[in-house]
């Protein structure tokens, strides 16, 4: 039982449980308030960022809007939404990425500081003009308004050095550093499409952490956007051009008869953790035979690593939850689809380019091996080819999706709550190649915007590794991080600082 469907609005708004709560308070750059722009008042600027189980607190010390530096032309004020934007969650997707500081000179840091952030300023607003929807509004399911009103900008100072963050960044500690506005858990539409937070250590090391709607971003696009921000921070004369073409190769449709189950909903505390698998875990799971239809060659590291996590979800959710000979568990894995059409799409697509496919399982049967598991997750991939991209093009694909809805609505009637997980790869994505003039970033972190049950799969900084970030129900998660099978391929939560040195 297999069903492709496109990616939608499988994923909800975090739980109110994990916003983080303000007090006041305040900073001073040597003897003043520092904003590049406007002057923060005293009792408005000292607005701190803390919560009694995190060891890091943040003084706010700029908020502002940061604007295209050239408006949009009256043409281009209205952005269609491709079909697969239309059924992308109303939520916010946080990444965040950690930048040391290289600075070698005798400069103070904060003058390093105060000059990266106001460069940073100026080429972001340069950067908005060619990637003009991002600095809009959404207005509907179906358009964003290109107003110029901008992203929301925020910085903000650590009361810590960037290597003391990094010892212990759990994720609820990572998850202090976003931006404020947009929150994750807002609703996207009249709001900002985009919302930026500088976070400044000690050290003068930066943790750039964003907030995107989901109505426009997927991974790619994030990667592309500060891909060509960082080009233009470092002088660089290959600009990137973003190309929108998602709406005219996806046109969007207001009358689709079929809605989303709430198949990755929840309403329950949720647990996540960090699972990091070595180059020699790596190659031993890639050592084993895959029970594969379509191709007998090796697993990949994706199809490898999420095997196992996929595998030691499963065997917990059965733990908590009756599960029966034949009661199924999914894995949805989400796929790019850029290239796989024929020919390619431009690796400079900007929205959402992807689609999901779904991979069963039963825990309590037979099925469970790691060469099966890893053989119907690539069977289920493979499904995505060009003719199936095709079939997702132009009016015609109207009716492609509407059929795939129906498919993940039998699905749900199947599943208990829960009895899935959703996979996303951002491994080969170019990360940790980011450059804004002054150095790579040492860890990027990609966070859960909401999925009741989520594996996302980065690259270590060094050695080959791949980190798995896990998000499970706290009952589920206590059973997960104790699977034998499982910590004999990962170390838990391991500090980013081993990958540094």
């Amino acid at each position: 039982m297999k069903w492709l469907f496109p990616v939608h609005k499988a994923t909800q708004r975090f739980l109110n449980s994990q916003q983080y709560h303000q007090t006041r308070s305040s900073y001073l750059y040597s003897g003043q308030f520092y904003s590049t722009s406007r002057i923060i008042n005293a009792s408005e600027s000292a607005h701190r960022l803390a919560d009694s189980n995190k060891k890091v607190d943040l003084d706010i010390i700029s908020r502002e809007t940061i604007k295209p530096s050239s408006p949009t032309p009256h043409d281009l004020r209205t952005f269609n939404l491709s079909i697969i934007d239309q059924f992308m969650s109303d939520i916010y997707t946080p990444f965040i990425l950690f930048f040391p500081n290289t600075n070698k000179d005798k400069d103070s840091i904060m003058d390093v500081v105060n000059t990266r952030l106001k460069h940073l300023k100026k080429t972001l607003s340069e950067t908005l003009t060619r990637f003009y929807p991002i600095a809009g509004k959404v207005k509907d399911n179906l358009q964003i308004e290109c107003n110029d009103e901008g992203v929301y900008y925020m910085e903000a100072l650590a009361n810590q050095t960037l290597h003391d963050f990094l010892r212990d960044p759990n994720d609820e500690r990572v998850r202090g550093l976003l931006p404020e506005s947009p929150g994750t858990g807002d609703s996207s539409k009249g709001n900002f499409v985009l919302g930026i937070q500088m976070n400044i250590f000690k050290c003068g090391g930066i943790g750039i952490s964003t907030n995107t709607s989901h109505k426009i971003f997927d991974a790619h696009t994030y990667y592309m956007f500060m891909k060509a921000w960082a080009a233009t921070a470092r002088g660089s004369t290959n600009t990137l051009s973003p190309s929108f073409v998602g709406s005219k190769i996806f046109p969007n449709n207001p009358c689709l008869e079929y809605s989303l189950p709430k198949l990755l909903l929840t309403t329950k505390t949720l647990s996540t953790k960090r699972f990091v698998f070595d180059s020699t875990a790596l190659t031993l799971l890639k050592a084993q035979p895959i029970a594969s239809a379509i191709s007998a060659h090796p697993p990949t590291r994706m199809e490898a690593t999420t095997a196992v996590i996929w595998k030691a979800a499963a065997k917990a959710a059965s733990k908590v939850r009756p599960f029966g000979p034949q009661t199924p568990h999914a894995l949805i894995t989400m796929v790019n689809l850029r290239k796989r059409a024929s020919p390619d799409f431009s690796e400079e697509s900007i929205g959402n380019v992807l689609d999901a496919v779904v991979a069963i399982c039963n825990p309590a049967g037979s099925n469970l091996d790691l060469p099966t598991l890893m053989g119907r997750m690539r069977d289920s991939i493979a499904k995505i080819n060009s003719a199936y991209v095709d079939s997702l093009k132009g009016v015609k694909g109207h009716e492609t999706f509407n059929e795939q809805l129906r498919g993940l609505n039998r699905l749900a009637d199947l599943l208990a709550e829960g009895d899935c997980l959703l996979a996303t790869s951002l491994l080969k994505s170019g990360m940790y190649e980011l450059d804004f003039g002054w150095g790579k970033p040492i860890w990027f972190y990609a966070l859960n915007n909401g999925n009741a049950r989520r594996v996302a799969m980065n690259e270590t900084l060094k050695g080959g590794g791949v980190e798995a970030i896990v998000t499970l129900s706290p009952d589920e998660m206590d059973i997960f991080e104790r699977d034998a099978e499982l910590l004999s391929y990962v170390a838990v939560d391991p500090s980013p600082l081993r990958f540094v040195h």
